[in-house]
């Protein structure tokens, strides 16, 4: 450790982090990431718990840090449409008359980390430190951070870069305060064998118990699939967690009319189920002195809309993009380049925060605007091909590259 000589230490060990680590390391920094672990290996007859949908904006960035092509395409699913219903109206995207190769790619979180760990191990600009940091320090001699790690070490970061999630020792130790609303909701994921093929097709509902999305997933061992995406009100979330998984698959086939995913049935459960709480959470700055913070660090929204990890992605463009950009002699943590790395995310981030969150009180249970409002609102989107593909172009977050 003491022969490498950061140009900046990133904490945190997930995608996110591993992303940025690598995007870094290509613009010609040199960086420690701190608390990071290689990914278990992929089972090779089943999909690990986790998927998220790619949008075409954070493939591109795993295209160009060379990731994308060391994900196995055997389980990598296009979404080749998506189905929203609510209210008995539909809001319908096609990802052809987009003139899009797909509208989001539906991959395993494992997936994508295994091929960030095989990319990481041949970046020599990177550093990866398993040690976790217990405290942050500045350091009056030089500009900069004291970073004291769990096993005794300290570390010199002229710039630290918070990647570790909702409960952010960095966000928390630069002094930078977060807004927190908890939807007193859970997610909850599990994967769903189906009777037909999903055929790339994404469906989702909004109804009485939460937002249902069925996710298509390749079919790994033959059988056709789907990922259950279903973020419940609590007491709901609660008892369907206390089912077994084919009583759970039966609360799920009972929704498929209203997800107009009749044809899917009956769907027979595929593996185990997880859940997480459901918050939005924004840091009320992304920058302080020395630091910059990207990921659920930064922001996390609600689920409904698939956008979590892309706005991380996103932020890892855009830091790579800004520190890539300085002048010769510029140092990293010139309070100019973060001013200039916070001003190029703000926009999307709170435009997606804003969005997803008045979506989600909108047909919560006690949602003030009444059904009939609801579904003039989604038929006359569904109407508008323009609106429609105005949608569909923000939510690729194409407009956001640089």
């Amino acid at each position: 450790m003491s022969s490498f000589s950061p140009d900046l230490v990133i904490c945190g060990g997930g995608l996110s982090a591993k992303a940025c680590a690598l995007a870094l390391a290509k613009t010609g920094l040199r960086v420690t990431l701190l608390g990071a672990r290689p990914v278990a290996a992929l089972p090779a007859d089943a999909y690990t718990l986790r998927v998220y949908a790619i949008n075409a904006a954070s493939r591109q960035l795993l295209d160009q840090l060379r990731v994308w092509p060391q994900i196995p395409a055997a389980r990598v699913q296009p979404v080749r449409a998506m189905h929203i219903q609510a209210d008995g109206a539909r809001l319908d995207f096609d990802a052809q008359q987009e003139q899009a190769e797909a509208l989001a790619w539906i991959v395993e979180s494992d997936a994508i980390e295994a091929a960030l760990d095989l990319a990481l191990g041949f970046e020599r600009g990177v550093h990866i430190d398993a040690a976790h940091a217990v405290h942050f320090a500045r350091t009056p001699a030089t500009p900069g951070w004291q970073v004291h790690t769990a096993d005794g070490r300290q570390l010199h970061a002229p710039l630290l870069v918070g990647a570790d999630g909702e409960n952010s020792l960095v966000r928390r130790s630069a002094g930078i305060a977060s807004d927190t609303h908890d939807y007193v909701q859970r997610g909850l994921v599990t994967h769903l064998a189906c009777a037909a093929p999903a055929d790339g097709v994404a469906y989702q509902t909004f109804a009485d118990g939460g937002v249902i999305a069925l996710l298509p997933l390749a079919p790994l061992t033959g059988r056709p699939m789907v990922s259950l995406v279903w973020s419940a009100p609590q007491a709901l979330a609660q008892q369907l967690l206390a089912l077994p998984v084919d009583e759970l698959a039966a609360r799920v086939n009972a929704h498929l009319a209203a997800l107009g995913a009749q044809h899917l049935g009956p769907l027979q459960p595929a593996g185990s189920v997880g859940s997480w709480p459901l918050q939005r959470q924004l840091a009320r700055r992304l920058v302080a002195d020395g630091v910059a913070l990207i990921g659920d660090a930064a922001h996390r929204v609600h689920p409904l809309a698939g956008q979590g990890l892309n706005l991380g992605l996103q932020d890892v463009q855009a830091l790579a993009h800004t520190l890539q950009q300085r002048r010769p002699g510029q140092a990293v943590n010139d309070p100019r380049l973060l001013r200039r790395y916070a001003r190029a995310r703000a926009e999307q981030v709170l435009a997606l925060a804003t969005t997803t969150d008045a979506l989600a009180r909108m047909y919560a249970a006690q949602s003030p605007v009444p059904a009939p409002l609801r579904a003039l609102g989604l038929r006359a989107t569904n109407a508008l091909p323009a609106v429609k593909h105005l949608l569909s172009r923000y939510a690729s977050g194409l407009p956001y590259l640089a």
